[in-house]
């Protein structure tokens, strides 16, 4: 007989998935073969399949130790995933990552490996958390493949479900700092309703789209362009790229939304998140990336005006 008894982070789950996450070598008809036949019992008494556990119940599996340990050890996983990984915090919750330019969040059809969420949980499987629970930690965010900054993830259903609502509630606020072209108004306001165009990847302003607003603080400026401080109130896809661009000031080196210069040190537009706060207070941040800093200093900028835009 094998006990287990249950974590807080399978707390709320079914006993057919917890027993699946303990025994990954046998397959679910054989996990459903174990309650039929009373192998499986939740506290004492023969566990249902749909019966729902909670922390410090006590599951006991009816088999041999050998056996157990023959179908309870997974088979490795991500194998060839990198593993580099910027952790800005983490608890038994939540996990905040720095996302660097150049990688996708979630996988595309091209590109499967290399995300940052096959990052994520390469990593977690590697600290032996992901066979823990059976909730699959997920982002709460998402930023573009050569948008740089914060994502976060939610390590528990419990979590990832709070979390969804503060931010469907605007209680997790989000602020980026973005290079634009030309010279910004010290402050504004863009609120222009938001089109997705699938098909071309790219979003504009119409006025039958979702409703969106992006609030912006000027930081500094060159002779060209300049540096905002944006809150991202709402959340579409490419929200601030089209919104820049619709009052004439697309981010620089945007060449979807219509940034034509480039950049010296990179074709893509200069965006970072840089800051993200939860519905309890707790706010984190993500300094400039190096190559970031790199193309303020060669449009001009002084290392003042570095440290400056960077100051919450």
């Amino acid at each position: 007989m094998v006990e287990y008894k249950v974590g807080k982070m399978e707390t709320g789950k079914k006993v057919h998935r917890l027993v699946r996450q303990l025994l990954p070598g046998v397959p679910l008809s054989g996990i459903y073969k174990m309650l039929r036949t009373g192998r499986v019992k939740l506290n004492g008494k023969k566990a249902k399949a749909d019966d729902i556990v909670k922390v410090d119940d006590v599951v006991h599996l009816y088999m041999a130790h050998d056996d157990y340990e023959a179908v309870s050890k997974p088979k490795k996983k991500f194998v060839g995933i990198e593993r580099t990984l910027t952790v800005v915090f983490e608890d038994e919750a939540i996990l905040v990552v720095d996302k660097p330019a150049g990688l996708l969040v979630h996988g595309a059809k091209e590109e499967q490996k290399d995300t940052l969420v096959n990052r994520v949980l390469a990593y977690l499987s590697d600290k032996g958390e992901l066979q823990q629970q059976i909730f699959t930690p997920a982002s709460v965010n998402r930023l573009d493949r050569n948008t740089s900054g914060l994502v976060l993830f939610g390590k528990t259903g419990d979590t990832m479900r709070q979390l969804a609502l503060d931010v469907a509630e605007h209680r997790v606020r989000k602020w980026y700092l973005a290079l634009v072209e030309g010279k910004l108004e010290p402050s504004g306001e863009i609120s222009g309703n938001l089109v997705r165009d699938p098909d071309r990847n790219r979003t504009r302003v119409a006025e039958h789209g979702k409703e969106a607003l992006t609030r912006y603080v000027l930081q500094a400026s060159s002779r060209t362009s300049s540096v905002a401080k944006v809150e991202l109130v709402s959340g579409r896809t490419h929200q601030i790229r089209a919104h820049f661009e619709s009052i004439g000031h697309p981010l620089w080196g945007d060449v979807k939304y219509n940034g034509l210069r480039g950049g010296e040190t990179g074709q893509h537009q200069w965006l970072h998140a840089a800051w993200l706060q939860l519905a309890d207070g707790r706010t984190f941040h993500s300094p400039l990336p190096a190559a970031f800093k790199e193309q303020l200093h060669l449009l001009g900028y002084t290392a003042h005006q570095l440290v400056e835009m960077q100051e919450f």
